[in-house]
Formats: C-alpha cells, sequence, structure tokens
C-alpha cells in the first residue's frame, strides 16, 4: 500500500505504519485521484518525489540546525525534523479507483492522532481524500487556495473529478468555513456553481482581492475558532512562482501572499493538515514549483512545532 521513499523528505525518519507515527508531522506522496482521463494518472504523480530532491538540491536537509528568515528562528536547532516520511502511496494501475480506499487506511490513524497531514497530491480530486478522516471527529474549516473554484457537482457523469473537489468537500457535516482564494479568470465554474457556491455559506476571495486588500486582511478575516485544512493547488499561485502547473493563469498569488496566508494559521496553530495539488513535474522550469513547496512546508513546521490536539466535534 505504501511505497518508500529515499531521499526522505528533509532527512526525516521514515515509515511505513501510518499508527506508529509519534511526529507532529507525516508528509505522503499521493500520486493521483480520481480521473477524468487516464493521462491524469501521470501528470503530477511523481510530484512528492520531486519536493524530497528539492529539500536536497537547496541544501535545506543539510541546513537543517540553521536560522530561516521566513520563521524567525533555526529551522530545527536539535537537527531533527519534526516529521515522519510515509513515502508514497503505491499506485495500482490495474485498480486506480482504489486509492481512495488506499489513502483511507493511511490519512484515518494519522488524523486520528492528531498527526498534521503534509500531502503532495496528483490532480486536483486528491482534496477530499484529506478531509474524509476529519468527519465524526472534528469540524473544521477549509482554505483553498487555487485559481478555480472546483465547485462542478459533476463532469460527464463524474462526481469526484479535479474540477469537483470543493463540492465533495462541502457535503461533509465536518466542514464550516471554506473559503476559496485567488479564484481568476475563466474555468469550469459558471453561474449556476458560483449560486451554488455562495448559497452554501462559501466565501470567494479572488486574486485581485489579495493584491487589492493584501493578504494580511484576508489571514485576519479568518475564523480561529476551528481547525483548517488547507487545499493548496499550485496554480492558485501566479506561474512565475509556480509555473509547474497544467493551468497557466496570470495574476495569481505571489510566494509572499501564500506563505502570510499559510504562516498565520501555522502561528496561530490552527492548521490540521495540508495538501498540494496539481503540480506537474514535467511542466516545471528549474523544479521552482517543487522549491516553493519546500519553502512552504518549512514554514508551516518551524512556526507550528506542535500542534493543536484534535477538537472533539460537537
Amino acid at each position: 500500500m505504501l511505497s518508500p521513499s529515499l531521499p526522505t523528505f528533509l532527512g526525516s525518519e521514515n515509515s511505513s505504519d501510518p499508527a506508529g507515527v509519534r511526529t507532529p508531522y507525516a508528509f505522503l506522496g499521493i500520486p493521483y485521484g480520481p480521473s477524468y482521463e487516464a493521462w491524469e494518472l501521470s501528470a503530477a504523480a511523481g510530484s512528492a518525489d520531486k519536493v524530497r530532491a528539492a529539500a536536497v538540491d537547496h541544501a535545506y536537509t543539510r541546513f537543517l540546525t540553521h536560522w530561516n528568515f521566513d520563521i524567525g528562528e533555526p529551522q530545527f536547532e536539535d537537527g531533527k525534523p519534526n516529521l515522519t516520511d510515509l513515502g508514497n502511496i503505491a499506485a495500482n494501475v490495474r485498480d486506480p479507483e482504489s486509492i481512495v480506499a488506499d489513502a483511507a487506511a493511511i490519512l484515518g490513524p494519522l488524523v486520528k492522532a492528531g498527526v498534521v497531514p503534509v500531502v503532495i497530491g496528483g490532480m486536483d480530486s486528491v482534496p477530499p481524500m484529506l478531509v474524509a478522516p476529519f468527519d465524526g471527529q472534528e469540524e473544521i474549516n477549509i482554505l483553498q487556495i487555487d485559481a478555480h473554484i472546483d465547485f462542478r457537482d459533476e463532469i460527464n457523469g463524474r462526481r469526484d473529478g479535479f474540477s469537483s473537489p470543493m463540492r465533495r468537500i462541502r457535503d461533509y457535516a465536518c466542514v464550516r468555513d471554506l473559503v476559496h482564494v485567488g479564484a481568476r479568470s475563466i474555468g469550469s465554474a459558471r453561474r449556476e456553481e458560483v449560486e451554488a457556491a455562495l448559497r452554501a455559506g462559501n466565501r470567494i476571495v479572488t486574486a485581485l482581492d489579495v493584491h487589492q486588500d493584501g493578504a494580511k486582511a484576508v489571514a485576519d478575516s479568518l475564523d480561529l475558532s476551528r481547525r483548517w485544512v488547507v487545499s493548496l493547488d499550485c496554480d492558485g499561485m501566479d506561474p512565475s512562482v509556480a509555473p509547474g502547473v497544467g493551468a497557466i493563469e496570470p495574476g495569481g498569488l505571489t510566494f509572499i501572499q501564500t506563505a502570510i496566508l499559510l504562516n498565520h494559521l501555522a502561528r496561530n496553530n490552527r492548521l490540521a493538515g495540508i495538501v498540494f495539488t496539481e503540480y506537474q513535474p514535467a511542466k516545471d522550469v528549474g523544479d521552482a514549483t517543487a522549491h516553493v513547496i519546500t519553502r512552504l512546508i518549512l514554514g508551516i513546521v518551524g512556526l507550528q512545532r506542535q500542534p493543536q490536539a484534535i477538537q472533539p466535534q460537537s
């Protein structure tokens, strides 16, 4: 079910037993989610390994005890990363639909134990897999950073593809606030999806809103009474920052704007899990997108060193 990967992320300890994780964070690759077409099964399949390699290539693995100016202190002063690398969920090309059950078997024990999953996903049908284990466990909020709101109910009869993750996540009883950040240009959403999202109580913050009002204003508006699961589609960031995506769309969030949002949740101990999706290594430029993902993770695990225990659902 799990395929180990070397090197591990940041040289962390590795494990194939999610129930045995004793660190605050667990790093996991999920190569793909439910697909519309066969190409989606391979487009982002190698993303987690590219992120692992980026940590080595940019010397973060060697410099663990060094000062990180993004967090204002050494990254890991004792030289020990506060995460465990579980490797990647093994792809089963003969039964790709089994990925959902396989993800549940790995993520369920992590969430129940209060471990924060850091998932490097495939295409954007992966996020519901991260949210599912919280249902019946804890009320959570969702922060989606994406160029698209992904609120289609179905496409060609498929309700769990990469245009529908936020619609499926909204179906979970544990989900309270759902905030879309970074929407811009034209995508799969029509009037009916935008109106459905607003009727469901979602809030849409466009990329233009972020540029005009500032990321800090958006961060300060997030309700901190519950923890947040973040779904970060890499095309939510500007292609000058994250070029390794399938849908290049100018005007996205900068690295700093994205970090402000994530670091705000981490600094306030409100991050329950995060999934990075739609990073397509074959379309990257100098592994820039893998580097950005690595930097964002370093900020999260450095600012929220001991995540808050799970808050039982009322």
